[in-house]
């Protein structure tokens, strides 16, 4: 169960401040550390204990890491999951949990017990702003979702705040036509093209995305498929599915299409890159941490495999993570969790990461883009991305900010692609018959038809890829050949310094 943490009604103890708001899985906790190892301390089993609550433990399998030279600070989290007991003296919730080890347990074993946040393209209504609903929109507010405001004497509630975005002609979700064919076709033919990974919803059908599916994700072989193909992990694959949240209605899915726009979008940035788009989201935006983090330990077991076997077709190059969570902690400080230390040692193994800044016009960071600030000196850093208008001169009204956005892209009012099968409940306003001269059917924009593949929308998931496609392309520049981890290191640093250096913040 998803629950809000509220500042006003949580729980605290005298060890711990007040919280601000997040979203987390109320019956999982994270462990790291010699928790994880080592098993739990008998006070944190007393402490469930005296809740009435039962738990299970889901141990991650602990990965054999290659031996090449190259220190980790990373070890997959155990999963505990709670339950009701015989006599529960409340509901489970896991923040109840945590504030009672706080209190009962030593300070170190306490830090080593985390929530299992939920990350999403936006934040929801209330936390932390909540202007976008979705990443860069997702719908159209009015009856049914699809009328103009305007038309027939309507008016646009929200111009000039960020709500703005949310509206087609103002940078919102709507169909366009695109003239130009795919990048891909006349892209060079490289001998090592670089990887670039999508953990998102997936690839849904398009004409610039023939696909090569599998289950497993540390072996897809991305480099046997042939330029232009995009190997998408993991199933099912929520952009293949209806664009329809309900079916009574017609309401569209609020990110249906999410992960086909930002492929899109970086084939147009670099077309000869190799694209894989990793399963981890719904058409409704979710995320949970626990799922992104063994995710990105599986994608750092690869690379430390490639490395160590010098296996070109496995090494991963950049990253693209267009979602984030607001964290509980009040204290403004760089944080030290298994989420951060996992992305860490992506950068340690030569991994590019770019994380999208959020979408809500707030400073508060947005995670992982927030760990831009974590200076770890052996490793590529990880770079946050906010949103600029078009005119790439000002930044988007609805972009977070705060000297944690190390960058902006444009990010407002982009044109992708779109899976063709889009198409949701709203009709054309106004329809005519054939009839001569005209045989053909005549009808005004379908709002919410993407049948042509491709369409505008706006938010902070779009600047992100922008940026991961750019670094994708001077990586190309520089060549990527080489794949040894002083060449990805010293590879990936140029290629930031180059790319980051063409704009300074507006």
């Amino acid at each position: 169960m998803i629950r809000v943490l509220d500042p006003a009604t949580a729980v605290v103890t005298a060890k711990t401040k007040a919280p601000l708001p997040t979203l987390y899985i109320a019956e999982t906790l994270l462990v790291r550390g010699k928790q994880a190892l080592g098993g739990l301390d008998e006070r944190v089993m007393q402490v469930i204990g005296s809740l009435g609550w039962d738990y299970t433990v889901t141990k991650p399998r602990q990965p054999l890491r290659p031996r090449i030279d190259l220190k980790l600070a990373s070890q997959p989290p155990l999963v505990l999951t709670l339950s009701p007991g015989e006599k529960p003296t409340a509901p489970v919730d896991a923040w109840v949990a945590l504030q009672q080890i706080q209190i009962s347990t030593p300070t170190e074993i306490a830090a080593e017990f985390e929530l299992d946040h939920v990350l999403l393209p936006a934040s929801l209504t209330g936390i932390g702003g909540g202007f976008m609903p979705g990443i860069g929109g997702g719908f159209m507010p009015g009856i049914g979702g699809g009328f103009m405001p305007g038309i027939g004497g309507g008016f646009m509630p929200g111009i000039g705040s960020p709500s703005e975005y949310a509206f087609p002609g103002y940078g919102g979700k709507a169909p366009v036509s695109l003239v130009v064919g795919d990048p891909a076709r006349t892209a060079p033919q490289l001998t090592r093209p670089p990887v670039v990974v999508m953990p998102d919803t997936g690839i849904g059908p398009h004409d610039w995305f023939p696909r090569h599916e599998t289950t497993n994700a540390s072996q897809p072989g991305t480099q046997s498929a042939a330029l232009g193909v995009v190997t998408v992990v993991g199933t099912p694959i929520p952009d293949d599915s209806s664009t329809v949240a309900d079916p009574l209605t017609g309401r569209p899915a609020r990110l249906a299409g999410h992960g086909t726009f930002i492929a899109g979008i970086i084939r147009q940035a670099c077309p000869a890159a190799r694209l894989e788009s990793h399963v981890v989201m719904s058409s409704d935006g979710v995320i949970v941490e626990s799922d992104l983090i063994a995710l990105l330990h599986t994608l750092l077991n690869r690379q430390l495999a490639a490395l160590a076997t010098k296996d070109a077709d496995q090494v991963i190059d950049v990253i693209s993570i267009s979602a984030g969570y607001y964290h509980e902690s009040p204290d403004d400080t760089p944080l030290d969790t298994s989420l951060a230390d996992v992305l860490a040692d992506l950068g340690r193994a030569g991994a590019l990461v770019v994380a999208g800044a959020g979408n809500d016009a707030t400073d508060r960071p947005l995670l992982p883009a927030g760990f831009a600030v974590n200076v770890v000196p052996d490793a590529l850093p990880l770079v946050s991305v906010g949103s600029l208008n078009p005119n790439k001169d000002t930044v988007a009204l609805f972009s977070n900010a705060g000297t944690w956005v190390v960058t902006y892209r444009s990010g407002a009012a982009i044109v992708s692609t779109f899976p063709t099968v889009g198409n949701a409940g709203s009709q054309p306003t106004a329809e005519a018959d054939k009839a001569a001269p005209d045989t053909h059917r005549r009808a005004t924009i379908d709002i919410d038809d993407f049948s042509g593949g491709f369409g505008v929308w706006s938010g902070t998931s779009f600047a992100t890829p922008v940026l991961a496609g750019e670094l994708a392309q001077e990586l190309v520049a520089l060549g990527t050949e080489d794949v040894s981890l002083k060449a990805l290191q010293e590879r990936g640093r140029a290629a930031l310094a180059t790319v980051l250096g063409r704009r300074s913040k507006p």
